[in-house]
């Protein structure tokens, strides 16, 4: 009873989860609280896509070392706390991560090796309290245990965790549950990796790649929140093609959208590090500068300008199309 009780409460947490980087959270806050199943650490590794024999380090929950785990457990009341409470905490950090999950995600581990992550990778199943600690004695191999995360279709990776500062041996329920733990987490990476492609696909305008019109109402108001919070300054350039009508019409609108979508590529890259350029429909683009003042949003228009007018845009058969741009800014004062 205890152990599906257990499954019940971690799983539920997990499922709540719809994007990716909570979903994780959501898992390894499951397994390494006391309410769920109490693992000192707990960390996620995925294959990379680009080299299926490489795992990578996603995410992790817990202390880097037995002063930091003293430390959290003198000062937080895990036992008054259930698992959302706990979960909810850990979201709210985000964006702060831990020194254990900055760590771990610097981590690459070889799929070919015999680490118990690997182990678990290759065999599918289950690996406890065995393997070869390939990360230079990172891993407690007397308490770990690693079981591979199983989507509808492919393994994604491999959830791990150990006791390094308890020195506490999983029993064989902690274990099972641990394991179809790992393929509830499976499928539920699935999903929230398809809902992210959906959510993306909603905002982003088809032709040109960029971030559309509903992205930009989302993401001005948010950073207007921002800047009246802290008293920061926000600019906004908004700007059109100049008789983009005489293009559709005297050379087609295929011709019109190759404009567009070589127009988005050039603008992007005279933008610098948090400058966020948006098609906010037609020929119609705009571009979000946070913490920008009237001076800096000037600069960044007249860029633009001279970038579109600079350069004819050559498109598919060799035809040249000449294109001046008129922009207009705005800015909120911090």
């Amino acid at each position: 009873r205890y152990a599906i009780g257990m499954l019940h409460r971690v799983s539920s947490l997990v499922r709540s989860s719809v994007e990716f980087e909570p979903t994780c959270r959501a898992l390894l806050t499951g397994v390494t609280a006391g309410s769920g199943l109490g693992f000192n650490r707990a960390m996620v590794f995925l294959l990379d896509p680009g080299s299926r024999s490489l795992l990578r380090g996603e995410a992790a929950v817990g202390p880097m070392d037995g002063a930091e785990a003293e430390r959290v457990w003198r000062s937080t009341p895990w036992e008054e706390m259930d698992l959302e409470e706990i979960f909810d905490a850990g979201q709210r950090s985000r964006g702060h991560g831990s020194t254990l999950d900055s760590f771990v995600r610097r981590m690459v581990i070889d799929a070919r090796g015999e680490s118990p992550v690997a182990l678990a990778l290759r065999n599918g199943s289950m690996v406890a309290g065995r393997g070869r600690d390939d990360l230079d004695g990172f891993l407690h191999l007397p308490t770990a245990v690693a079981a591979p995360l199983r989507g509808r279709e492919e393994v994604h990776g491999v959830l791990y965790a150990d006791d390094p500062f308890t020195g506490r041996i999983a029993d064989g329920i902690v274990r099972h549950v641990f394991s179809l733990l790992a393929d509830q987490a499976g499928r539920a990476i699935d999903n929230a990796r398809e809902y992210e492609r959906v959510a993306h696909a909603a905002r982003t305008d088809a032709l040109t790649r960029l971030a559309n019109h509903g992205a930009l109402m989302d993401d001005l108001s948010a950073a207007c929140g921002v800047a009246v919070r802290e008293g920061q300054s926000l600019g906004v350039v908004m700007f059109d093609l100049d008789g983009f009508k005489e293009i559709n019409d005297r050379h087609g609108h295929l011709a019109g959208d190759e404009v567009l979508a070589a127009l988005s590529g050039r603008v992007r890259g005279v933008l610098r590090a948090g400058e966020e350029l948006y098609r906010y429909g037609g020929e119609e683009f705009v571009v979000m500068l946070p913490g920008a003042d009237d001076g800096e949003a000037d600069r960044v228009a007249e860029r633009i300008r001279l970038e579109i007018a600079g350069a004819p845009f050559v498109l598919e058969g060799g035809l040249e199309v000449s294109v001046t741009c008129s922009a207009g800014v705005a800015t909120l004062s911090g």
